[in-house]
């Protein structure tokens, strides 16, 4: 089916939420069990482990994925909802549009923006190099910022306001963000411009990531929908996936795509074929 393409958006700027417009920085407590806490986000760094992110402003770490410590000084309260690295710097986003960055592999961070006014929490956080980045997330947040989150500036990469979920880079400029209402964005400039995409599934996407196909791409949501593309969002196919549990993560390891949602779901795909679905013990109604 040929997606309906709307509207080709353009960047705009305007300097905002530096971090000295808000003093009162408050820290995350230190708890003993942090690492029990919910935690939304892991980034693997190479050579240095794991860093995972979660209610609170809860930082925790670990070398092996085993045993996490908490993180030494962490300047916010907010749940954080996203984590993301290059070039041996991490950045971490979440409610009140908190953005905080670490250049000791997670242990120690400093806050770059917070404007809670906004009521607009980052969804997710992608940075092509250590300088360019950009923060995604609700009611159609985009923040921009060409050094290293020192200043961010608003863009737009769509203009009805929907929920901007999740990022994925598809290399050579090329990205694309999953979204609610049935609309999924594609960028061919590395986030310049946006172009909608209206999806053949009109509910949310909470998630999108790189198809164990070759060359597709995989967005994932509400009541157990999925939708593959093969040609950078031209067209796309509803997949049946056997469940109606919601769907809210996903990765691709050695060719298997792994998705994780409500009511304990596990699914795997492998090399395109069919999905099988499981359900942990832990999962409930």
């Amino acid at each position: 089916m040929l997606p309906a393409l709307a509207g080709l958006f353009v960047l705009f700027c305007a300097e905002t939420g530096r971090p000295d417009d808000h003093l009162d920085v408050t820290y995350a407590e230190h708890q003993r069990l942090a690492a029990d806490s919910l935690l939304l986000d892991v980034a693997a760094v190479p050579g240095h482990g794991y860093v995972a992110v979660g209610e609170r402003g809860h930082v925790v770490l670990s070398a092996d994925g085993t045993s996490w410590t908490q993180a030494d000084v962490v300047p916010t309260r907010s749940t954080l909802t996203t984590i993301a690295h290059n070039e041996g710097r991490l950045w971490a986003g979440g409610h009140d549009s908190v953005i905080l960055t670490s250049g000791d592999y997670g242990r120690t961070w400093t806050q770059q923006f917070f404007d809670p006014d906004r009521q607009q929490p980052i969804m997710d956080l992608y940075f092509s190099d250590a300088q360019r980045g950009l923060a995604i997330g609700a009611y159609g947040l985009a923040l921009y910022t060409t050094d290293g989150g020192r200043n961010w500036q608003d863009g737009l990469i769509n203009e009805e306001e929907w929920h901007n979920n999740a990022l994925l880079d598809l290399g050579d400029g090329r990205l694309m963000v999953a979204g609610e209402a049935g609309f999924t964005y594609r960028s061919s400039d590395g986030g310049e411009t946006w172009e909608t995409i209206e999806m053949p599934y009109p509910g949310s996407m909470f998630g999108i990531v790189q198809g164990s196909g070759e060359g597709c791409v995989v967005v994932f949501g509400l009541r157990g929908n999925v939708q593959e593309t093969c040609d950078f969002g031209d067209t796309w196919t509803e997949l049946t996936t056997g469940t109606e549990a919601s769907i809210a993560g996903a990765v691709l390891d050695e060719g298997v795509n792994v998705f994780v949602g409500s009511s304990g779901l596990v699914m795997t795909r492998d090399d395109g074929g069919p999905f099988e679905v499981q359900y942990h013990s832990s999962g409930v109604d």
